[in-house]
């Protein structure tokens, strides 16, 4: 990962303070919100729209949050993907982003009470007064992000507004924000992972001693900052979005994985953090749009849409 300057770098420890207390809290995401608000991370794609480097201060906030609280990091790209849709002139306030996917409904977070739905679908962003869709709401339970409150909704049972943001800036964004998320998450899994293999022992040497270990935790690592490389890419202005939130979401899983195996046994309890980062990587992969989807997005890039169907 890019260095970043003394401003974002100074921005982020204060990020990581509160991620770390949020993480930490027993009661809901909602008891934290004054604090999120005193930091300005619930309003920070609005005060960084009209920046250059706006979204690389977003996606790292979002990386560096995913590392102590993926649950947070998720409701903070989320709210970030709103905004940016939203654009300057909106009076929407507390808005949550999905993107449609074909045959599912979508799904957001509602932990911090969201007031309007922002959703990407084919050939439109549309909002709607959180008011319109509550009464679709399914909030059967889900595996991950425990605490970002995630709910499906079906905002095709009423009538939204066409937003003057386009379907593929609103994507990539949303890409982009999701990806910092998964690999703050393969970041955690790393260090971790790294951290137990040096403390732990046996026949008198720290497991990260054994050779298989170590190709296990290098093959990790690898992956980690494969994933990093790409976020720097497509920060850059490159156009790697779709690869990114693609590759991004199996190395996290992945390397979570691994993490579980390089703590044997002790892997699968919640005695250690490896099942539960697991459980939040599955889900936010879920939020992807899923491999298929990912997949057709980066073949456009490269080789046009189809002939004969809408890209």
């Amino acid at each position: 990962m890019r260095a970043v300057g003394a401003d974002l770098r100074d921005f982020l420890d204060a990020v990581a303070g509160i991620a770390g207390q949020v993480a930490g809290s027993s009661g809901p995401m909602a008891g934290s919100r004054v604090a999120l608000e005193a930091t300005g991370l619930l309003d920070l794609a609005r005060d960084t729209r009209e920046e250059p480097d706006g979204l690389t201060w977003l996606a790292h906030t979002v990386r560096v949050t995913a590392h102590a609280s993926p649950s947070l990091a998720y409701v903070l790209a989320s709210r970030y993907a709103a905004d940016l849709a939203l654009g300057p002139d909106t009076t929407a306030t507390d808005a949550v982003f999905a993107v449609a996917s074909p045959g599912a409904r979508p799904v957001v977070p509602t932990a911090l009470a969201p007031q309007a739905l922002v959703v990407t679908g084919p050939g439109a962003v549309r909002t709607w007064p959180w008011a319109e869709v509550a009464g679709t709401v399914d909030d059967a339970a889900r595996t991950g992000l425990g605490t970002a409150g995630l709910v499906a909704v079906h905002p095709a049972d009423v009538t939204g507004t066409a937003l003057p943001a386009t379907t593929a800036g609103t994507t990539a964004a949303w890409d982009v924000l999701l990806g910092a998320c998964l690999a703050g998450v393969a970041r955690r899994a790393l260090q971790e992972s790294e951290a137990y293999a040096q403390g732990r022992r046996q026949f008198g040497v720290p497991i990260a001693d054994f050779a298989g270990l170590r190709a296990l935790v290098a093959e990790m690592r690898l992956a980690v900052e494969g994933v990093d490389a790409l976020l720097d890419a497509a920060l850059d202005g490159q156009p790697v979005e779709s690869a990114l939130v693609s590759v991004a979401g199996r190395a996290a899983v992945s390397v979570c994985v691994d993490g579980i195996q390089t703590h044997g046994g002790y892997g699968y309890s919640d005695e250690y953090p490896l099942t539960g980062l697991l459980r939040d990587a599955t889900s936010l992969q879920a939020r992807t749009g899923g491999r298929r989807a990912s997949l057709a997005r980066v073949a456009t890039v490269g080789l046009g849409a189809r002939s004969g169907v809408a890209s």
